[in-house]
């Protein structure tokens, strides 16, 4: 007689085992994930037919993705995909994963701007390109600069730009910060760059730090070497009230707002926005001259 196949139920129930043991994160929701994206399925197609029986050829997809699920790689690398102000993203390793808290650099451009009205704005160190692709969205007469020292980082940006229909919106430049960026042309520079520092490293969870790309990560020993001189080159390219919205790590956002202010006079509206956990997640500034 030949034995019989496992459920669904008891593949979950063994990967998540399988996953606890290997101290990843949310091992079930991990479990159910890897599970459903192996079959083809949402998660609540899972709860439907816990009793049905799997094949092996079924098995045979579920385990490498289970693999990897177990060396801690995140959940977004093994399904390829991310949700950023409900749209949808391409991820890779080549790109930091678009975390909730930079959604607030969208709710700032919204109250900065009329939805139908035309602006150009530059997303400096781009990644995935989630919080440009969105603003051209939202913005339909927007138009867009996008910067990324990687281009690995600007192959994911661009495909993701095509995919939601705003790429002949936006122009990719490969370079460093602003300097690639000529002419006092911009309304808004939005900036998620690498905040953490060199040093808080250890830290970190391995999730992040063995698999998300430390150039996209940390912003020197400190974290926050990058700030100046991207303020610096801001001068140089905002139209005259034309405001920087900086995404800023734990504790920096008072130190960084004294900076702004001993750079230039012509820096006003300085504000530190606390994201929806309370942490102080976005400095605003804008150029008067």
């Amino acid at each position: 007689m030949s034995p019989s196949r496992p459920t669904l139920r008891e593949i979950l129930a063994k990967s998540t085992q399988f996953l606890t043991t290997k101290q990843v994160d949310s091992p079930r929701l991990s479990a159910e994930l890897v599970t459903a994206h192996a079959l083809g399925l949402n998660r609540l197609d899972l709860f439907l037919d816990l009793d049905k029986p799997l094949s092996e050829p079924e098995l045979a997809r579920i385990r490498p993705l289970l693999a990897r699920r177990g060396t801690g790689e995140p959940m977004a690398y093994i399904l390829g995909r991310r949700e950023f102000y409900g749209l949808d993203f391409h991820v890779s390793p080549e790109v930091l994963i678009p975390r909730p808290d930079t959604e607030l650099g969208v709710e700032l451009a919204l109250k900065l701007f009329d939805r139908e009205q035309s602006f150009c704005f530059v997303d400096v160190g781009t990644g995935s390109g989630a919080l440009c692709v969105t603003l051209l969205k939202l913005f339909p007469q927007a138009r867009a600069v996008a910067t990324d020292i990687s281009s690995g980082a600007l192959n994911v940006a661009t495909g993701n730009l095509r995919r939601h229909g705003v790429d002949h919106r936006c122009l990719r430049i490969r370079g460093d910060l602003l300097r690639h960026v000529k002419g006092r042309s911009l309304d808004l520079i939005v900036a998620n760059l690498p905040y953490i520092g060199e040093k808080e490293a250890k830290s970190l969870s391995r999730e992040v730090v063995a698999f998300e790309p430390s150039l996209a990560l940390f912003g020197g020993l400190e974290g926050d070497e990058l700030f100046p001189p991207l303020l610096r080159d801001a001068q140089e390219v905002l139209v005259n009230g034309g405001v920087v919205l900086l995404e800023v790590g734990t504790g920096q956002a008072p130190g960084l707002c004294e900076r702004i202010r001993d750079m230039s006079p012509r820096w006003a509206d300085i504000a530190i926005h606390n994201d929806l956990a309370g942490h102080e997640r976005y400095v605003q500034a804008r150029l008067r001259w």
